[in-house]
């Protein structure tokens, strides 16, 4: 399927979005940036949030640490087809993170939380020497640079807060960089509707009993990821899309 009509589809997905309550914070934050979207496509064929669009949040399950709530979500995306689209069969970057906003009180005390997850585009070269982690082309990961700025306040806990405090021990939770786990590549309508749908299945599933939805997600679907998946029969481009990690 043709990408010219992209612009004007995720403006219908952004309409579609106006439908329920839960998402009409995402679908305005779509419309208002409409014309600045269809101005980066027009010029490279790229689309790249300014701001965070706002999400419906998570569902309060499993939340870490306990007593905490949230209080809100957004995404971030850059989005690009690149000059061998048709030949390699997936864009150049398909890129878009998510960050969770949450808090929590104790003993009269406000603490601020956040949660990042993300999907990359490994577009840059390997190390010389062969040490680099393998990444594989489009891959899911947690943190990224709005987890470096929030940890990098000085009242960020475990950190400078707390030196000279030896009254006691502490625990925390510690987060590395893996694993870094292959994901097929999601445009900015793929991705805002996978990740309402990580956030709470209610909304996603009553967005998805809409003909319309369906039909949005269903040509974007084809769009992207049909020449992609059927170009995987290649050898070369799998090994591409898995990294160093596949053995050809």
């Amino acid at each position: 399927m043709s990408w010219i009509d992209f612009c004007s589809e995720l403006q219908e997905f952004a309409g579609l979005l106006l439908k329920l309550e839960e998402t009409e914070p995402t679908a305005n934050a779509l419309i208002a940036s409409q014309g600045y979207f269809e101005n980066r496509w027009r010029k490279d064929n790229s689309m790249e949030s300014r701001r965070g669009i706002p999400l419906p949040c998570p569902r309060k399950k499993g939340l870490h640490p306990h007593k905490s709530e949230v209080v809100d979500s957004e995404i971030s995306f850059l989005f690009k087809l690149g000059d061998d689209w048709e030949k390699d069969g997936h864009p150049y970057q398909a890129d878009f993170q998510v960050k969770v906003i949450g808090r929590m009180s104790l003993d009269g005390c406000v603490i601020d939380l956040e949660d990042h997850w993300r999907v990359d585009s490994h577009i840059f070269a390997e190390q010389p020497d062969g040490s680099q982690e393998p990444h594989p082309y489009f891959h899911f990961q947690r943190g990224g640079h709005a987890q470096d700025r929030f940890a990098a306040n000085a009242s960020f806990v475990p950190g400078p807060a707390l030196t000279g405090v030896t009254s006691q021990s502490w625990r925390g939770l510690l987060q590395s960089p893996g694993p870094r786990i292959p994901f097929a590549p999601h445009c900015p309508i793929l991705a805002i509707d996978f990740s309402i749908g990580q956030h709470d299945g209610d909304v996603w599933r009553r967005l998805r009993q809409l003909p319309q939805y369906r039909n949005v997600l269903r040509r974007a679907q084809k769009r992207l990821w049909a020449p992609f998946f059927e170009g995987l029969v290649d050898g070369n481009k799998r090994n591409k899309w898995m990294g160093p990690v596949f053995i050809a």
